[in-house]
């Protein structure tokens, strides 16, 4: 239900730093959602479906977020899709990857109601419209094959699935609407927010609750580089939306914050690249070859590994290559971005290991050899899971690394309820990359997906199920 100037009453408005004392606001709802990505939208449709008034609020002229350009796999625990028993997953395996290739350092609990909640929540997406293939994958830095494929490319299918969802709820969708304060009242529960949105500034008040899923600050790089000072010459993969300001206005609330420092890169193009070809998605198809022609790191290392070895190269970058058969398991977005990539530069297409090596400016017999000797080692082992690189035409990209995910966040609890001085702060929620305490120092391959439509969901549910507080 939409109001022009409900409401004159005292409170705390905490923008930028600094605080007013009486807030007009100029509509009203049950729920508003900040950010429009996959958690964003998985809150708002989610909320909607159970009946709550929400309102969703995307800084971007457009829905999708880091969900829209991600590679769209999605780590959850799926017997079903398992088609092969020598790799039975379970809760408990997928709760002891998440923990110790994190370093055990997150929240344990959260980790135990990701795990719990993900198949609920694909159970829920599923029937939503979202198809997948019928076998899961191992991608880059999962270390185990529990990665469910979309048929539609990157995160569009989880996109338009829940953007579907929230028009059929007929939830009202501001884009371009910037959210720059959080209005909390003299009890301290979050109220409502204040955006900017065509020009004029909005106060939108929330009856229940507030929940915060606008991303990381993956493309701020004044904090990145406050954080991670490794990274400051580094680019992103991240949206242009992820500068993490609600971050910090959640923060200037007093809310807590963990894992800030926690940063995650990706294999992406060079800093003057054009087309990111992302011949890296399956640890069973590509190997990382350095300016020898030479292996340098094992590929289902963990990713923090695999960043840190690249970016002690000397070039601090690698090439990354693939063959036919492997470019051919991927989307077909990735193969037009590859084609796309060997007319740009930024990969190189050739009909023999050799000739490959050439246009690389790498000796033919070493890159020969270490391709032979990586196909031996899978040959020689049954239980590997890797497949050869010996189908030509052969693809090869031109790397470094990318900022990719900021770790660190919100600290919340099993709720998905935002936290002050470790207590709940009443009227305000997270999910997705804005929250911490989830992946610790390293997030393991399809969970960040997996965290936000999970969180998203779990968000939506508890801010629905919050008491409504009118009177103060």
């Amino acid at each position: 239900m939409l109001r022009r100037k409900i409401l004159f009453c005292p409170m705390v408005l905490w923008a930028l730093g600094v605080k007013a004392q009486e807030i007009a606001f100029d509509e009203e709802h049950d729920i508003v959602v900040v950010g429009g990505g996959g958690a964003g939208l998985a809150a708002a449709a989610r909320a909607g479906e159970l009946g709550a008034d929400v309102i969703l609020l995307e800084k971007n002229n457009a829905l999708g977020g880091n969900t829209l350009i991600s590679g769209g796999f999605l780590g959850v625990v799926d017997n079903k899709r398992q088609k092969n028993r020598s790799y039975f997953d379970s809760p408990e395996r997928h709760l002891k990857d998440i923990w110790e290739n994190g370093d055990r350092i997150a929240n344990k609990k959260l980790i135990e109601c990701l795990v719990k909640e993900s198949p609920r929540m694909l159970a829920w997406i599923e029937p939503k419209g979202v198809k997948f293939q019928d076998s899961l994958v191992e991608i880059y830095g999962s270390h185990f094959p529990r990665c469910h494929v979309p048929l539609q490319p990157n995160g569009l299918a989880y996109v338009r699935a829940l953007s579907a969802e929230v028009m059929k709820n007929k939830t009202p969708v501001l884009t371009s609407c910037k959210v720059i304060g959080l209005i909390e009242n003299s009890s301290g529960r979050v109220i409502g927010v204040r955006a900017q949105h065509k020009g004029r500034q909005r106060n939108i008040r929330a009856r229940k609750a507030v929940i915060l899923a606008a991303g990381g600050f993956g493309a701020n790089r004044e904090l990145v580089s406050k954080f991670d000072p490794r990274l400051t010459d580094l680019a992103t993969n991240s949206s242009q939306g992820s500068t993490g300001e609600v971050l910090l206005a959640a923060s200037r609330l007093g809310a807590d914050v963990v894992d800030m420092e926690q940063i995650q890169c990706l294999p992406g193009p060079l800093p003057n690249g054009k087309i990111r070809a992302r011949l890296h998605n399956n640890v069973q198809r590509f190997i990382f070859i350095n300016s020898d022609g030479k292996r340098f790191v094992d590929e289902r290392s963990r990713r923090d590994v695999l960043t840190a070895k690249v970016l002690e190269l000397p070039e601090k970058r690698c090439f990354c290559i693939i063959d036919q058969a492997g470019l051919e398991s991927y989307d077909l977005l990735v193969q037009r971005d590859a084609i796309r990539a060997a007319e740009s530069g930024d990969a190189v297409k050739a009909d023999s290991i050799a000739e490959l090596a050439s246009k690389l400016g790498l000796d033919p017999k070493i890159l020969q050899q270490t391709v032979d000797d990586r196909n031996s080692e899978i040959n020689n082992d049954e239980t590997d899971g890797r497949l050869p690189i010996s189908k030509p035409p052969f693809w090869a990209s031109i790397v470094t690394m990318r900022i990719h995910y900021t770790m660190g966040g919100l600290k919340i609890d099993e709720r998905a309820q935002c936290l002050r001085s470790g207590k709940p702060i009443s009227g305000l929620f997270a999910a997705g990359e804005i929250t911490g305490g989830i992946h610790g120092k390293n997030r393991i391959g399809g969970n960040g997906l997996a965290d936000a439509l999970t969180f998203g969901m779990i968000a939506g549910e508890s801010a629905f199920n919050t008491t409504k507080n009118l009177s103060q």
